[in-house]
């Protein structure tokens, strides 16, 4: 596995960005913080997965590119739907950490199956 660092930083520097968009447009201030820090964590990893990322297996860069913009624009949409309708903390915790963990088991089976 290979780390490219520059787009490393302009993955961090749009997730920081993707961040402050959901902090801004959020209409409920509840739960704010949670959402802004969430979609920037979120956002920073599946965009080092499509920037910043290779891998030395035979597909395997290309195929955690592709799982990577899938579960980037799911979170995009899923953070969309939690900052402009009023739905819980637990309902939130509990979609995108499914996401994220789905994200994780998926990346990390094409890695280990294709080296």
């Amino acid at each position: 596995m290979k780390i490219n660092f520059v787009m490393l930083l302009i993955a961090f520097a749009i997730a920081v960005l993707i961040g402050f968009g959901f902090y801004s447009g959020n209409k409920d201030e509840t739960y704010v913080w949670l959402i802004s820090m969430a979609s920037g964590i979120f956002g920073f990893i599946t965009l080092s997965g499509i920037l910043a990322v290779t891998f030395e297996g035979r597909g395997s860069t290309g195929n955690v590119r592709v799982i990577s913009i899938l579960f980037f624009i799911a979170s995009l949409i899923s953070n969309f739907i939690f900052t402009f309708f009023s739905l819980t903390f637990t309902t939130y915790i509990i979609v995108n950490g499914i996401l994220f963990l789905i994200y994780i088991l998926i990346g990390y089976g094409i890695v280990r199956a294709l080296k």
